[in-house]
């Protein structure tokens, strides 16, 4: 009966590693990675009836870091989010609290603690209405051309547009007008998996780039008018 025992007790470890491995996150380079798969937060998030008036006032907790206004830091370290697609908005925050986006900074602020899921429904809604007259944070501006020319050759102009516009019904992000050096910052960690929900398509289209041309086409992005001048 002890030989039972603790052979019981060796094959526990085993189970518990099988049992967290089934349970972890697929991100981009696990198998069975699916980029727009359906999250069932998402799901309910989009059920939703969402309002932009409450948004704003759920939003409060959120302008510690992303201002008033949600214009982010010029310098980059916190994204303009003004007049993104409200579904991208609904996305992101979801596939951070999902595990699907490595991102720990923002975990605690959007934990179930913190944002309830109908907040997050109400805080898309509100950041999709909103304009900003503020100057963006832009590259050094002399190989805007360059970054142009590779918008269009690596194929992002396929999903995100002439203008850099994105499409919400495909969950394509809007790019015109961001912060440069956070476009910048994620296309590298796009380009390296690091940022865990990644489009594949992206990692391919960014993978053999040189740091040069990386910052031309972050540069061309973010001197694109907003989107909804774009039209």
């Amino acid at each position: 009966m002890r030989a039972l025992l603790i052979f019981a007790l060796a094959l526990l470890p085993t189970y518990q590693v099988v049992a967290a491995d089934a349970a972890a996150p697929v991100t981009i380079g696990t198998k069975g990675y699916v980029w727009n798969k359906l999250t069932p937060e998402r799901a309910e998030v989009l059920r939703k009836t969402a309002d932009a008036a409450r948004g704003q006032e759920a939003f409060r907790g959120c302008r510690g870091c992303h201002k008033q206004d949600a214009f982010g830091r010029v310098d980059g370290t916190y994204p303009r989010l003004t007049g993104q697609h409200a579904s991208v908005i609904v996305k992101q925050l979801t596939d951070i609290r999902a595990g699907l986006r490595l991102n720990p900074k923002m975990e605690p602020f959007i934990s179930t603690d913190a944002v309830s899921v109908d907040e997050i429904a109400d805080i898309a809604a509100y950041l999709s209405t909103l304009t900003t007259i503020k100057e963006n944070g832009k590259g050094p501006g002399d190989q805007v051309r360059v970054g142009e020319t590779l918008y269009t050759q690596k194929g992002c102009i396929k999903c995100h547009g002439s203008r850099g516009e994105g499409n919400g019904d495909k969950l394509y992000p809007a790019l015109a007008a961001q912060h440069y050096s956070y476009l910048l910052r994620e296309m590298e960690m796009i380009r390296t998996m690091a940022r865990g929900n990644s489009h594949p398509d992206m990692v391919v289209a960014l993978r053999d780039l040189s740091p040069a041309e990386m910052e031309a086409l972050a540069d061309y992005l973010a001197r694109l008018p907003d989107r909804r001048q774009a039209k």
